[in-house]
């Protein structure tokens, strides 16, 4: 058998793995991930620059280290979004006060950056009296939500209100 082929064949899936790595532990490292997945130098350093070029990972090429790539939504964000997002991952919940203060960005700014997030679904705002807190959502939480949209409409258009609300009530006791 052709070697080459033979080693082609006996890496095949690594690559979704190591994305999948680099997702759950962003920031891994060059040495990490060699370790964990056994690879030589060259083969991964091969793997890992295709990878980034075809927009499933970055790196910083300084540390060696590598970050997943985010959704779609996230790939045209600016400086100040891309910030905004890191700071509201880090403290689910923080208010707009907090952001300004952690960020150093205006006010006005801040503003009209998280109403742009929120617009492309990347964002949720929870209202408490006056604060306001800011919730990243998640892929698979975003996924949710539109199914829960999808069944209130199926069951608001088959049962009257009145007993839409008592089984949400019924429901959200017994979970």
């Amino acid at each position: 058998m052709n070697p080459k082929f033979k080693s082609k064949k006996s890496n095949n899936g690594i690559k979704p793995k190591i994305v999948n790595y680099i997702k759950i532990h962003p920031g891994a490292s060059f040495k990490t991930i060699q370790v964990i997945f056994d690879i030589n130098d060259s083969t991964l350093r091969y793997y890992l620059i295709d990878l980034e070029r075809k927009g499933r990972i970055k790196s910083d090429p300084d540390k060696r280290i590598y970050y997943p790539v985010g959704r779609k939504e996230e790939r045209n964000l600016s400086e100040i979004q891309k910030k905004l997002i890191y700071n509201i991952k880090n403290h689910p919940g923080i208010t707009q006060k907090e952001l300004v203060d952690k960020t150093k960005i205006n006010r006005i700014t801040v503003r009209n950056n998280i109403s742009e997030l929120v617009e492309k679904q990347l964002l949720t705002l929870n209202k408490d009296g006056k604060e306001t807190h800011h919730f990243y959502i998640y892929p698979d939480e975003l996924e949710k939500q539109e199914t829960l949209k999808v069944i209130t409409k199926f069951l608001l258009d088959r049962i009257d209100e009145e007993t839409y609300w008592e089984l949400r009530e019924k429901i959200i006791k017994e979970h």
